[in-house]
């Protein structure tokens, strides 16, 4: 065990004037919900904005709702490589997942196999997710699945604040939603937000919203002590703290669908105060980090093609066999180089039996080689070129 300074993979600053901004929120209630929807609403040019407990729940709120709208249609197809939350939800929401495989210089969609499986006729929606904040081809897919009649739900849970051809990401698809959760693009702790300029979708999502019930006392609690952990924790000279307890399964991926789903709580929406302003400033300094790698030589697996994303990490593919040493090297110097998702969606255990299509290796390849780097506000010049004499070292294809 490590006990020093230590780099989290992803971090969001969260200070004490934002935790009292935060119970200031909670104390106005409703106008402070009232007043981040409007600003969502005008930020992003949509009709139509939600907000939920998490992205999981926005998740399945927007594929509940399609399902109501299209009942004949039962299948969700989905990158083979992402966050397991995503089959989570498609799960809870009563649908089958059809995961499609990846390109690995991408992690967007292999195309030549997304064509086959758009075509059974019981597509209901293709969801485009945008990896790490590295925008996805949603003008692609949608050329694809608009004339089948399959919607396209764009998952920007990792993406808020980026931009693609001078154009926002969360208003690519026909519906949307963010993450607010810990390590995202920005964080309230937590928190979803679904958002769509389609008026029969977003009347349709107003209405399941608000059956859902609300934060408790119990709830507020929970995350204002949360809030308070991570504003101390999540700083690299306590971080090791947080990382040598087992229980709390940091960087652990789990499936589960079988999470809470409520409205967002007052505390988080006031926590989001000045969102705009700490999203461009959280934007600039992670792409500055960024480039700062990609001139130190650490090739990521994504490219940025006409896009100003909001990168939560930056994803490296290396050498398979080298990828645990380099992983150890990492936990000895405290640098926050980290594994990702452990396995392909086709090989969650709890799925098996139940997922549609056929294998998809390249996906499976993907989950056994890649690794991400950190670029949040914490991590240093120094730390940065560090990263990248780790990376340039042999260990991987990220290199030189």
């Amino acid at each position: 065990m490590r006990v020093g300074r230590t780099l989290p993979p992803a971090a969001v600053p969260i200070s004490f004037r934002e935790i009292l901004s935060g119970l200031a929120g909670l104390a106005s209630g409703r106008k402070t919900v009232a007043r981040f929807e409007t600003e969502l609403q005008e930020y992003y040019g949509v009709s139509h904005v939600s907000l939920v407990n998490s992205g999981k729940t926005a998740l399945t709120v927007i594929l509940t709702v399609l399902k109501e709208l299209h009942p004949g249609r039962e299948e969700v197809v989905i990158p083979a490589y992402t966050c397991y939350s995503v089959p989570a939800a498609v799960t809870r929401a009563g649908l089958k997942v059809l995961p499609c495989d990846v390109d690995p210089a991408t992690l967007d969609y292999d195309w030549e196999k997304l064509e086959g499986a758009l075509d059974s006729g019981r597509v209901l929606c293709a969801v485009s997710a945008h990896l790490f904040g590295f925008p996805a081809d949603v003008d692609r897919l949608k050329e694809l699945a608009s004339p089948r009649g399959i919607f396209v739900v764009e998952d920007a849970a990792q993406a808020m604040g980026g931009e693609v051809g001078g154009r926002k990401i969360g208003t690519l698809g026909d519906i949307a939603l963010f993450s607010l959760g810990r390590g995202k693009a920005f964080s309230t702790v937590s928190g979803g937000i679904i958002l769509t300029g389609d008026a029969r979708l977003g009347d349709a999502v107003t209405r399941a919203v608000r059956g859902l019930p609300h934060e408790g006392g119990g709830d507020f609690l929970l995350t204002f002590c949360y809030a308070l952990a991570l504003s101390l924790l999540v700083r690299p000279g306590l971080f090791w703290l947080p990382k040598a307890l087992p229980f709390l399964r940091l960087g652990e991926t789990r499936f589960d669908p079988r999470f809470s789903m409520k409205q967002l709580g007052a505390f988080q929406v006031g926590l989001a105060r000045g969102w705009q302003e700490r999203l461009a400033r959280l934007r600039e300094t992670r792409l500055r980090k960024a480039v700062f790698l990609e001139k130190a030589g650490v090739k990521a697996t994504a490219r940025l093609k006409r896009a100003f994303p909001n990168l939560i990490r930056f994803p490296v593919l290396v050498d398979e066999a080298k990828r645990r040493r380099l992983i150890e090297m990492s936990e000895e110097e405290g640098l926050g180089v980290a594994l990702v998702y452990p396995d392909a969606v086709t090989g969650i255990a709890e799925l098996r039996g139940t997922l549609l299509g056929g294998p998809a290796p390249q996906a499976e390849q993907v989950a056994k080689r890649l690794v991400s780097l950190p670029l949040h506000p914490y991590v240093t010049e120094k730390d940065l070129r560090r990263i990248a004499d780790l990376i340039n070292s042999g260990a991987g294809e990220g290199g030189k």
